[in-house]
């Protein structure tokens, strides 16, 4: 019922180890396509909650390697598609 009411462009970038919005990321994009929203959601295999900020992070748990591996990935990838979806909804070149 809440997508539903969802009017504007959406992006939900989730770390698949995130036992919350990772779990629930095919719900929310079978939910978001069938509804026709304009939506992009993405789920990172292998990143944490919060994987962003993991990545300088001196307060951080010590992590696996791979698992520090999929977060750094992750950011790579999310952070430039976080930029040109803010730059496209804001109009900006």
């Amino acid at each position: 019922d809440s997508l539903a009411k969802i009017h504007v462009p959406g992006m939900l970038l989730s770390g698949s180890k995130d036992a919350r919005s990772g779990a629930a990321m095919p719900a929310i994009d079978s939910m978001m396509h069938a509804l026709g929203k304009d939506y992009f959601g993405h789920n990172y295999q292998g990143a944490i909650h919060g994987f962003m900020r993991a990545q300088d992070d001196p307060r951080k748990p010590v992590r696996q390697p791979d698992e520090e591996q999929a977060n750094l990935s992750a950011a790579k990838d999310a952070w430039p598609r976080t930029v040109a979806f803010l730059k496209k909804q804001l109009g900006i070149r």
